[in-house]
C-alpha cells in the first residue's frame, strides 16, 4: 500500500470510532449532548455580540480606527500562530513519544512516516479545532463592519485552512527536530535561555518607556505610537501570521490592490511545502528519535537502579522528602503528595505550560503601574483591578480544567496499588483538592497582591482582592477535582483528550459560571465605589453588605463542597468494589 493508502486506511477506522462513540454519547447522555450544543451555540451568540460590540468601538475612534482595527487582527493572528504551533508541539510530544498505542502501531505492518504523519494530524487537529471556533465569530463580526462581498467568506475559510495546516507543521517539525538532535539538558538549556532574552528585552523595554514617560509625559498621540511600537512584531512580513491576517485585511478593502494575491499564494506555497519537510522529517527523523527516546528512558532507568547510596542520598537532596508535611497530614498523604510533585516537574509538557501562564500574568500585573498614572479616580482603578481579577481567575480556571480534573483519570489504571496502601481513596481525594488549591492559590494570590501594589491600591484593598481570588481558588479546585472524579476517563493516558471530553468540558462551564456569578456579586458589595467614585473603608459594616458576603461565601461553599462529597461517595462505592 502506499502512503495515501495507508494514512486514508487510518483516517476511515478513527472516523468510524468517533462516529460510532459520539452516536453512543448522544443516545446514552442526552443531557451531556444538550449541554455542550447549548454552550457552543450559547458562545457563538455572545463572542459575536462582543466582537461586534468592540469592533465598533475601536473603529469610532478618530482618526485611528481603521488602522487600530487591522492592527488587532494582525496581533490576534500572530499570537494564534504561536499558541497554535506551541499546542502542536506539546500534544504530538506526548501523542509520538509517551502514548501506549504509539508502541502498539508501530508493531503493525504500517509505514513509520504514515504513522508520523497521522500523529500530527490528529494532534493538529485535535489542538485548531479550539482555535477555529474562536475566531468564527471575530471574523464574522469583522465582515459584518466591513460591509463584506459573499466570496469573502469562502476566501478566508480557505486561507484558514492553510494557515492552520502550516502553524501545526512547524510546531511538529520543531518537535521531532528537538527530540531527534537535543539531549534534555540542551533543551531545557535553550528553553532558559530564550526564557532570559525575552525577559531581559521586556525589563529593557519597559525601562526605555519609563524614561519616555518621564520625560515628554504620556499623551495620547504618545500612548497611540508606543501601543503600535509595541505590536510591531506582528506586522512583519516574514512570519506566516501576517499573510493571513493581510489577507483578511485587504479583502475586507472595497477597492483590492494588486497585492491582494501576494499573501495568499505565499500562505499556499509554505503550507504545501511545510507538509512536504513534515514527510521528509517522519520518513528520515521520527523512527530514530523515537528509539533514542526509548533509549533514554531505558538508560535512566537503568542508572537509577545501579544507583549507589550516595547517588540516593544526592538525589533526596534535589528532592527532599516533605518531612514536615508527614508531621502534619501523615506519612502516606505525604508520599502521595511528593508522588504528584515529582511527576509535575518531570514532564516538561505540564510544567513549561504552568509556568507560561503564571509568568505571563505576572508581566501583565507589572504593567499595572504604567496605568496608574492615568487613573487617578478610585472608579477607575477598581475597574482595573476588577478587569485583572478576572484575568487571573480564568488563566486559573484553565489550570485547574487543564491539569487538576485528569488527575483521578490518570490514577485510575493503578488504582489498585493506591488501595493496597495504607489509607483509603477517600483520602486521596481530598488530598489531591488541598494540594493544588495550595500550590496554585498562594501563585494568583501574589499575583494580586503585585497587581494592587503597583496600582497602589493600599494594604486593604489589595487583601480585598486577594482574599476573593482565594475563594475562587478554592472553588474552582474543588469544581475541578470533584469533576474529574465523577467523570473519569481511565482508558486514555493524554491528559489534553482526557479534558476534551464531556466531564472537561462540563468543568469548563461551570468554571466559567461560577466565575461570572462571582465576580458580579463581588462588583455588587462594591458598587459605591462605581456609584459615588469613593472608597467606603467600613463597607463590610453595612447589613446589606454582609449578605453579600454571606451570598459569595455560600456560592464558594456550594461550588466546592457539591462535587466533592458526590465524588467521596462515588470512591466509597469504588473502595468497597476493589476490597470485594
Amino acid at each position: 500500500m502506499s502512503t495515501l493508502s495507508q494514512w486514508l486506511l487510518l483516517l476511515r477506522i478513527h472516523w468510524r470510532m468517533l462516529r460510532v462513540k459520539a452516536m453512543v454519547a448522544a443516545a446514552q447522555s442526552r443531557l451531556m449532548t444538550t449541554t455542550v450544543a447549548s454552550f457552543l451555540i450559547g458562545y457563538l451568540i455572545a463572542a459575536y455580540w462582543l466582537f461586534s460590540e468592540g469592533l465598533r468601538y475601536v473603529a469610532s475612534l478618530p482618526a485611528a480606527g481603521a488602522l487600530l482595527s487591522d492592527r488587532l487582527i494582525h496581533v490576534l493572528f500572530f499570537c494564534f500562530f504561536l499558541m497554535l504551533g506551541f499546542s502542536v508541539a506539546v500534544t504530538s510530544y506526548i501523542s509520538l513519544y509517551r502514548s501506549r498505542d504509539t508502541r502498539w502501531l508501530l508493531t503493525l505492518p504500517l509505514s513509520h512516516r504514515v504513522l508520523f504523519l497521522w500523529k500530527c494530524f490528529e494532534s493538529a487537529a485535535f489542538s485548531s479545532w479550539g482555535l477555529a471556533f474562536i475566531l468564527a465569530p471575530l471574523l464574522l463580526a469583522f465582515a459584518q463592519m466591513r460591509s463584506v462581498s459573499p466570496d469573502f467568506h469562502f476566501k478566508t475559510a480557505l486561507a484558514m485552512v492553510l494557515f492552520l495546516v502550516l502553524a501545526s507543521a512547524i510546531g511538529a517539525i520543531l518537535l521531532v527536530t528537538a527530540a531527534r538532535w537535543l539531549h534534555r539538558r540542551q533543551f531545557l538549556a535553550g528553553i532558559l535561555a530564550i526564557s532570559l532574552l525575552l525577559v531581559g528585552s521586556a525589563v529593557w523595554t519597559g525601562l526605555k518607556d519609563q524614561r519616555i514617560v518621564e520625560e515628554s509625559g504620556l499623551g495620547s498621540a504618545l500612548t497611540f505610537q508606543r501601543v503600535l511600537h509595541h505590536t510591531g512584531i506582528a506586522v512583519n512580513r516574514a512570519i506566516p501570521s501576517t499573510w493571513m491576517a493581510g489577507s483578511v485585511v485587504e479583502w475586507t478593502r472595497p477597492f483590492r490592490h494588486s497585492t491582494s494575491l501576494l499573501y495568499p499564494t505565499l500562505l499556499a506555497s509554505h503550507a504545501l511545502f511545510a507538509v512536504l519537510l513534515l514527510t521528509w522529517v517522519g520518513d528520515r527523523w521520527f523512527y530514530q528519535s523515537w528509539n533514542r527516546s526509548v533509549q533514554l528512558s531505558a538508560v535512566s532507568a537503568i542508572r537509577r537502579d545501579r544507583a549507589s547510596k550516595a547517588d540516593r542520598q544526592r538525589l533526596a537532596r534535589l528532592y527532599p522528602r516533605p518531612f514536615w508535611l508527614a508531621r502534619l497530614i501523615g506519612r502516606p498523604l505525604a508520599a502521595i503528595s511528593r508522588k504528584d510533585f515529582l511527576t509535575f516537574f518531570r514532564e516538561p509538557a505540564q510544567w513549561v505550560q504552568f509556568s507560561l501562564v503564571f509568568g505571563l500574568l505576572a508581566l501583565y500585573a507589572t504593567g499595572l503601574r504604567k496605568m496608574n498614572g492615568d487613573l487617578e479616580q478610585p472608579r477607575d482603578l477598581y475597574l482595573v483591578a476588577f478587569l485583572n481579577l478576572s484575568v487571573c481567575a480564568l488563566a486559573l480556571s484553565t489550570l485547574t480544567t487543564r491539569f487538576v480534573f485528569p488527575q483521578f483519570s490518570l490514577e485510575g489504571r493503578r488504582l489498585w496499588i493506591l488501595a493496597m496502601s495504607p489509607l483509603n481513596l477517600s483520602s486521596i481525594l481530598w488530598q489531591k483538592f488541598l494540594t493544588s488549591t495550595l500550590c496554585s492559590g498562594v501563585i494568583v494570590i501574589g499575583i494580586l497582591f503585585l497587581g494592587g501594589y503597583q496600582l497602589r491600591l493600599g494594604f486593604a484593598d489589595s487583601a480585598f482582592f486577594a482574599g476573593a481570588i482565594a475563594l475562587l481558588s478554592i472553588g474552582l479546585n474543588g469544581l475541578a477535582v470533584g469533576l474529574g472524579v465523577l467523570f473519569p476517563n481511565l482508558r486514555e493516558s493524554n491528559a489534553a483528550k482526557i479534558v476534551s471530553g464531556f466531564g472537561g468540558t462540563l468543568c469548563l462551564v461551570g468554571s466559567f459560571i461560577y466565575i461570572l456569578s462571582f465576580i458580579l456579586l463581588l462588583a455588587l458589595l462594591r458598587w459605591e465605589v462605581f456609584e459615588k467614585n469613593a472608597i467606603d473603608s467600613d463597607w463590610f459594616r453595612d447589613p446589606d453588605r454582609q449578605w453579600g458576603i454571606a451570598a459569595i461565601l455560600g456560592l464558594t461553599l456550594v461550588v466546592t463542597l457539591a462535587p466533592l462529597l458526590f465524588s467521596q461517595k462515588k470512591m466509597k462505592r469504588l473502595e468497597i468494589l476493589i476490597n470485594s
